[in-house]
């Protein structure tokens, strides 16, 4: 059986003034890597923080512990304060303090894997929480995660509650799964910008009428659910036709561009606003009633007509469709009440807003 190596005699690196992690009788916090601003911020590009359980990294832990023969194995990504769990086997927490992390001393040598073959003869981590208490930490052994910009943002480790060390196998191994985690990030991160490209109109870079359809249909199986009401704006620019005709298609897009624009940022952070088609724009409020969904409605057309426009100025004009506390119809219907109101706006003179009231 291999040898378990002596404690380490140096730490991983000094504890700066500047380090979130302070010294804990009977442990020491990781201190903070140099780069830390520049860590957090290649973490937060795989916008993977807080996400549900996926297979692909479930397996991968899995065989690390098969591999490791080890009973608890993490995917563990080492936040600003805290260490989030991606996947786990032989663990029940979702994340711990990042001043009790393991995990936050094996990010410092991001070449290297980490290995601690006795924890209680550990003097960073004797008195550690995990240590003495729940799971019982005594081995450990960490790969760092480090990312397509060379960023250490977690580990794939293992633990077990007796004193060990890996074989040189099961470094390799557990430095090989290590690049499998990354490489899978990199696809998630992949797949979810051809998502987006897929949800999203260009010109504008607002949500397109696919991505309407389903936020709208979401919207409202929260409006059934929640008791509440929800609100759709349909926004028409007045005249659009004569822009492209007296100075063309691409004096057209930016008008389009500037308009989209406008509306996101005036609607707000919680509305969906998305290109309904050609010069029409549809805007999703929930939770909004009728006299909301108007002020609201009011305010993007003001602020279209107020705008400083390249060629002439353009107005708008918009309907206001409303399914109040109790309406149970279907989200489609939402559509063509709010297409009804527009419509009654232009013959009402356009530039201005108008609420759905019926069908006469």
């Amino acid at each position: 059986m291999s040898k378990i190596p002596p404690p380490p005699t140096d730490k991983p690196g000094p504890l700066t003034a500047e380090s979130p992690q302070a010294d804990t009788p009977g442990y020491q916090g990781a201190p903070t890597p140099f780069n830390e601003l520049q860590r957090l911020a290649s973490l937060k590009r795989y916008r993977v923080l807080d996400t549900d359980p996926e297979q692909a990294y479930d397996d991968l832990t899995t065989l690390a512990s098969a591999v490791c023969k080890a009973p608890i194995a993490l995917i563990s990504l080492i936040d600003s304060e805290r260490q989030w769990f991606k996947a786990r086997v032989g663990l029940e927490a979702r994340e711990t303090p990042r001043e009790l992390a393991f995990c936050a001393h094996a990010i410092l040598q991001p070449d290297y894997v980490f290995e601690v073959g006795d924890a209680q003869l550990d003097p960073r981590f004797a008195g550690n929480p995990l240590v003495t208490g729940d799971p019982g930490i005594r081995f450990y052994a960490g790969a760092p995660l480090v990312s397509s910009d060379g960023m250490p943002i977690g580990t794939v480790c293992v633990i077990d509650r007796m004193p060990r060390v890996l074989s040189e196998e099961e470094r390799k191994a557990l430095q090989s799964l290590s690049r499998q985690v990354v490489a899978q990030l990199e696809l998630r991160q992949a797949m979810a910008g051809l998502e987006l490209e897929s949800m999203t109109d260009p010109l504008t870079s607002l949500w397109n009428r696919r991505s309407l359809d389903r936020k709208l249909r979401a919207a409202w199986d929260m409006h059934m659910l929640d008791k509440t009401p929800l609100s759709l704006l349909m926004i028409d620019l007045d005249h659009f036709k004569s822009i492209n005709d007296s100075f063309g298609h691409p004096a057209g897009d930016r008008v389009l561009a500037q308009a989209a624009a406008i509306i996101r940022d005036t609607a707000g952070a919680d509305a969906i606003a998305a290109r309904f088609g050609g010069e029409e724009f549809c805007v999703v409020l929930a939770d909004t009633d009728a006299a909301q969904a108007r002020h609201t409605a009011e305010t993007i057309r003001a602020a279209l007509q107020a705008a400083a426009w390249p060629r002439r100025q353009v107005t708008a004009s918009i309907g206001v469709a409303v399914a109040d506390v109790g309406d149970s119809s279907f989200p489609n219907v939402l559509l063509a009440r709010a297409d009804r109101a527009l419509y009654v706006a232009k013959q009402e003179g356009r530039n201005r807003v108008a609420v759905f009231d019926g069908w006469g």
